[in-house]
């Protein structure tokens, strides 16, 4: 039903690669001038396959094949961490697009018809998943003007300086969009380690940071007994040993967890320390596991501030709530890799996707190819042509199995 050009879809995603290329990877953050040079590209490619595109008010980019009142939306992102790889979301977003081609080449028009987006700023210089929330409905106007990244520069004088300020917000439309599909190279070694060439996401985890912060007094180090001390850093050790024994010991068997930024101040040699600080990722399929992580935090901080003579507080950060995929939506991805002889599993996401924002709202699924040696977030990053090749059959083969079901 859907002529899809494989070869076709490999030109297109080597040559959105060119933008902001290093190495084999690409460093493109999101509204830096080789992202919006990478935008002007694919706008150009969706109105040449014959789409109605545009690019809307914060920089999300999306084409729905014309004639229909009704529209599977395929997605992804096309920004990359910094020194990232050329896969992460751009092969999604890739997808979509021959995929929306071979549905306007076919000479389609019935519902539902196909529309691809690229969602703005997934990875996060200004706020993760931001495309995504504001069509989602989960931000607005008044969000965008708060966002800064991490050298201050607004959010709000990024779209004035792309020209994208002023235009009307993409959002998700009830009425007209059906379902959901975010194909996604793994980002890990699951797959390979499995032998398998498809994945079936069941669910994204949900994600909890929070910062853990101690004070106590800077004493000399030297003159201080330690009996007398009143130490930030010995309750910060002894809190990051404890959260990880926790973690272990009463998380689920899919928790993972990162300690990942550290500041001691005065942060001497000779100085007892006065203030540590300690960034506290947390990650699980479960919202009642991780509420119990977020309860021992505050509770254990609580009880080693008392025995080591400080203080604690514990600042929260940004959230996100497990979403599962839907069970039929994803049932058409699974039986498009029978139907091509493809080798899949089922098997969660540790990584947050947009397809996270959109879950609540729309029926949505995603799928992944592997990643060699598991790599990604990396120019290292890659996948084989072939497995490539596949998840594009695979993805039109559920799209064609939507649109016309058995």
């Amino acid at each position: 039903m859907l002529p899809i050009d494989p070869q076709r879809m490999l030109a297109d995603l080597r040559a959105l690669a060119e933008f902001g290329k290093m190495g084999s990877g690409v460093n493109r953050r999101s509204l830096t001038p080789e992202d919006l040079a990478s935008r002007d590209w694919l706008l150009k490619r969706m109105r040449a396959a014959g789409l109605d595109a545009r690019i809307d008010g914060i920089g999300s980019v999306a084409g729905r094949t014309p004639g229909s009142r009704k529209h599977i939306l395929i997605g992804s992102h096309t920004d990359s961490v910094p020194k990232g790889g050329w896969l992460d979301g751009s092969m999604g977003v890739i997808f979509g697009l021959e995929i929306a081609r071979a549905y306007v080449e076919a000479g389609l028009t019935d519902d539902p018809g196909v529309e691809v987006i690229s969602f703005i700023d997934e990875e996060g210089r200004f706020a993760g998943l931001l495309g995504s929330a504001v069509f989602a409905g989960k931000m607005d106007e008044g969000d965008i003007r708060e966002l800064r990244d991490e050298r201050g520069e607004s959010l709000e004088s990024a779209l004035q300086s792309a020209g994208y300020a002023g235009r009307e917000l993409l959002r998700f439309e009830p009425d007209r969009h059906a379902a959901y599909l975010e194909a996604h190279i793994e980002q890990g070694p699951v797959l390979e380690t499995a032998g398998k060439r498809i994945g079936l996401v069941t669910d994204i985890v949900g994600v909890s940071r929070c910062e853990v912060v101690f004070t106590g007094q800077a004493d000399h180090a030297g003159t201080t007994p330690m009996e007398l001390r009143r130490d930030a850093a010995a309750a910060l050790y002894a809190f990051a040993d404890d959260f990880a024994r926790f973690c272990r010991n009463e998380g689920s068997d899919r928790t993972v967890w990162n300690l990942g930024l550290v500041r001691l101040e005065p942060g001497a040699y000779n100085v007892v320390t006065q203030q540590a600080s300690l960034g506290v990722e947390y990650r699980d399929p479960s919202a009642d596991v991780l509420d119990r992580i977020r309860r021992y935090i505050v509770d254990h901080a609580g009880r080693l501030a008392e025995e080591h003579r400080v203080s604690a507080e514990v600042v929260p950060g940004a959230g996100i709530l497990p979403n599962p995929m839907d069970e039929s939506v994803l049932g058409h991805l699974e039986q498009a890799a029978a139907d091509l002889h493809a080798s899949s599993i089922r098997m969660p996401s540790g990584a947050g996707h947009d397809a996270t924002m959109l879950a609540h709202l729309v029926p949505t699924a995603m799928m992944f190819v592997p990643s060699i040696g598991g790599r990604s977030h990396d120019i290292s990053e890659d996948t084989r042509e072939e497995d490539i090749v596949l998840g594009l059959k695979v993805l039109a083969r559920a799209v064609e199995r939507i649109i016309a079901p058995s």
